[in-house]
């Protein structure tokens, strides 16, 4: 495979979009590019994640081991498709073994290459960014209805509640102390000019435990960052109610219907009394797709998030699939 015809598949590659040739020819001269067996393995669930691969040709598997010493099929990837790169985001390790089941062509990213073309303030950069976040809905979107699939009633049961008006019925409230925000891990990264310009961009509610704030099958109203207080997400399916993710202080949710337009995954409910950040879905969309320290900012909050709520999302996986 040439220099050429390596960047040629990676302008057809949907994450890469956008990426000028210059961009890519660069980008190739960083990877490698290998041939892998079927049968063999590309990683394993917990190895030190190093680098992500592009697939050329052939197939893989996600796996997912279980108690019981027993593997769980979580997803497959073909050409065109990218793995590997939740532990590459987070620095943890790989979150599911992928082995390979049709003899593959690969092109492997290191991972400094890979933060490289995230970091700094080029268009470019911020592309990335969305795409990733896009291609992380639809991770757990997959993994959410797998999840789901595994419960003894597959179908959703009809939203409970209107959240447009539960979102409007919420009780506002005044903007938390700046010394306690900052000290949220979540916003060590924020420039203080950018964080100022995030914190004021919606409106600060009281929620009362109980509360549904996004029903599974319904749009999102809004993007929530909890400030203070914490809400459960969750699938219901018949008489089981699976909790999929905890959103504490400086966790976000609502987001995943407004940058895909699809749908909630599932089901938030307060689990206590919690004052919340609330971007209404203009506003949200500005900051999304923007361009400057405050939409890096909330990229970089969204993109956290999804990281520790995809792992999150692993545990009940493996439980349910070592019950059966």
């Amino acid at each position: 495979m040439s220099e050429r015809e390596t960047v040629d598949f990676l302008a057809t590659v949907p994450l890469l979009e956008g990426r000028d040739d210059a961009d890519l020819m660069q980008l190739a001269r960083a990877m490698r590019r290998r041939t892998v067996q079927a049968g063999e393995d590309l990683w394993r669930q917990g190895d030190d994640a190093r680098e992500m691969v592009f697939v050329v040709d052939g197939a893989v598997t996600a796996s997912l081991h279980v108690p019981g010493d027993r593997t769980v099929e979580i997803g497959r990837a073909g050409p065109g498709d990218v793995v590997g790169e939740i532990g590459m985001l987070d620095g943890g390790g790989h979150t599911m073994s992928v082995s390979v089941t049709e003899t593959a062509t690969v092109l492997a990213l290191g991972r400094t290459d890979f933060l490289a073309l995230l970091a700094g303030r080029h268009p470019s950069a911020f592309a990335l960014r969305r795409r990733l976040a896009s291609l992380s809905i639809a991770r757990l979107r997959n993994q959410l209805q797998h999840l789901a699939r595994s419960l003894d009633d597959g179908a959703p049961p009809p939203p409970a509640a209107d959240t447009e008006r539960a979102l409007a019925d919420l009780e506002e409230c005044a903007p938390p102390d700046s010394k306690y925000v900052r000290r949220m891990a979540t916003f060590h990264d924020f420039e203080p000019v950018a964080l100022w310009g995030f914190l004021t961009s919606g409106r600060y509610v009281r929620c009362p435990p109980g509360r549904v704030l996004l029903a599974e099958g319904s749009p999102s109203p809004a993007y929530y960052l909890t400030i203070n207080g914490a809400v459960e997400k969750v699938l219901v399916r018949g008489d089981w109610r699976i909790r999929v993710g905890l959103a504490g202080p400086g966790r976000a949710f609502g987001y995943e219907g407004l940058i895909d337009g699809r749908p909630s995954p599932l089901t938030a409910i307060a689990r206590e009394r919690s004052i919340l950040l609330v971007l209404p879905r203009d506003p949200f969309d500005q900051l999304f797709n923007g361009e400057d320290a405050i939409s890096r900012g909330l990229l970089n909050v969204i993109q956290r998030d999804l990281m520790a709520t995809l792992r999150e999302t692993f545990r009940p996986c493996a439980r349910l699939a070592a019950s059966i």
